[in-house]
């Protein structure tokens, strides 16, 4: 394969000549004469990155088959075989009686020796015109005219059409494969109908404007009263039970004491205590109750925009006991 000096040699031969074989503007030619000398300077250097630009952009201002050769080492060093294969290539298709022997000898053999590192992907898509990339180098628009060359290894291909999301497809090739992909892109996106996720236009000065009325929020006031109720039931009954613990402690401190008094006011005392714990309790869970329907919103929604009765709640009273019934 091409050597590093071997390419040096070719660059001092194709400085030799006029780059071009079509007359270019004076301007041109003298750009592309620099660029192709600084390519040469950077490929001796080992910066092959710099110098295949420096080459492809001498070769664009003044297209002369040499260069094609510098090309065609460039790439083999960063190891694009396909791009060296088709630099070659070119190289001899252009140069054609001009290109010595031994020089159109030795670059056979090195077209044969990439030939065996490069995999033939023959790519077609599921429309036409899709832009198609091959590890970010653009290789053509849908449907290509020949086969891809792709340097042996795993390749990345970006299939892009517009209005469709790209499609990405990793393959991995040897060399000397003949592959066939197919990319299906996915169908567009449906046009968005007029007025759709538009936005409502601004009235205008003196236009009246339709608006649905907010839903009025208020508190329920009865179960609030009730906790209310409650509270201050369990209050005065306390009050009540602890008047009545005194009496019984007035009685049981008399001598001689009066058995049928004590046993009245240890009644007394307990009813009473029992009772406001009742009333407490029920005190507490209306307010929980009040609580949660004061967060809710009073009340569910009525279809005409009014809203329901508060739940109906009652207190029920059995033996011993206090309850808080309702309907929620």
């Amino acid at each position: 394969m091409t050597t590093p000096r071997a390419l040096a040699l070719c660059a001092a031969i194709a400085l030799s000549a006029p780059l071009g074989a079509r007359a270019q503007p004076a301007d041109r030619t003298a750009e592309a004469d620099a660029r192709f000398r600084r390519g040469v300077e950077l490929y001796n250097e080992a910066d092959y990155i710099a110098a295949l630009t420096e080459f492809r952009r001498a070769y664009s201002l003044a297209p002369a088959y040499q260069v094609l050769y510098n090309i065609a080492g460039a790439c083999y060093q960063l190891r694009d075989y396909a791009c060296a294969l088709r630099a070659f290539e070119g190289y001899l298709d252009t140069g054609g009686a001009q290109i010595a022997a031994g020089r159109r000898a030795e670059v056979e053999r090195d077209i044969a020796v990439l030939r065996s590192r490069v995999a033939t992907v023959a790519l077609s898509t599921s429309a036409p015109g899709v832009e198609i990339s091959v590890d970010d180098v653009p290789a053509g628009r849908t449907p290509l005219a020949e086969p891809l060359l792709m340097s042996a290894g795993r390749r990345r291909i970006v299939a892009e059409a517009a209005g469709r999301p790209p499609v990405t497809r990793v393959i991995e090739v040897a060399g000397g494969d003949r592959v066939e992909l197919r990319i299906e892109l996915p169908p567009a996106p449906a046009p968005q109908a007029a007025g759709d996720g538009a936005r409502p236009a601004a009235a205008q000065p003196g236009a009246s404007v339709d608006r649905a009325p907010r839903p009025e929020r208020s508190a329920p006031v009865f179960p609030w009263i009730a906790t209310g109720a409650l509270a201050a039931g369990a209050a005065v009954t306390g009050v009540l039970a602890l008047g009545a613990s005194s009496d019984l402690e007035a009685a049981l401190g008399e001598l001689p004491g009066d058995a049928r008094a004590i046993e009245r006011e240890r009644t007394r005392t307990a009813t009473l205590a029992l009772t406001a714990d009742v009333l407490a309790g029920a005190a507490v869970i209306a307010g929980g109750i009040s609580l949660y329907l004061t967060v809710a919103g009073g009340g569910s929604q009525r279809g005409d925009g009014e809203r329901a009765s508060s739940p109906a709640t009652r207190l029920a009273f059995g033996p011993g006991s206090l309850r808080l019934v309702g309907t929620f």
